[in-house]
């Protein structure tokens, strides 16, 4: 399975794999939904085998990781978001709770 390319998902998040060897990735993502980092090109690291896929990023205050699979013709991804602290206006910040730290969701990517 040759993942190198530019995948979006249903937000308009790209991820871009731009090196693909020996079950190692490397690329970009760029969320269109995060505020802290909307137009940044945040480096992404990963593994696959075959038409499974893993990546993980981090930037702004949180990591990201997408696990996933190749399913008809489309990235189908389950994705977990772990932040430690968060905003709450321009002079503060909170230190979140375990249990509001993590989000857990799907995101499907197609090839552009």
């Amino acid at each position: 399975m040759n993942w190198t390319g530019k995948w979006k998902n249903q937000y308009g998040s790209i991820l871009e794999i731009t090196k693909q060897e020996n079950g190692n990735l490397e690329g970009t993502f760029e969320s269109a939904v995060d505020h802290s980092t909307k137009g940044q090109k945040l480096p992404v690291v990963g593994v696959y085998n075959d038409i499974l896929i893993g990546v993980t990023c981090t930037g702004g205050n949180h990591v990201v990781t997408y696990a996933g699979m190749l399913y008809n013709g489309k990235m189908e991804t389950v994705w977990h978001v772990v932040t430690a602290k968060t905003e709450n206006d321009a002079a503060k910040t909170k230190m979140l709770a375990w249990w509001e730290s993590v989000k857990t969701n799907v995101d499907t990517f197609e090839r552009i």
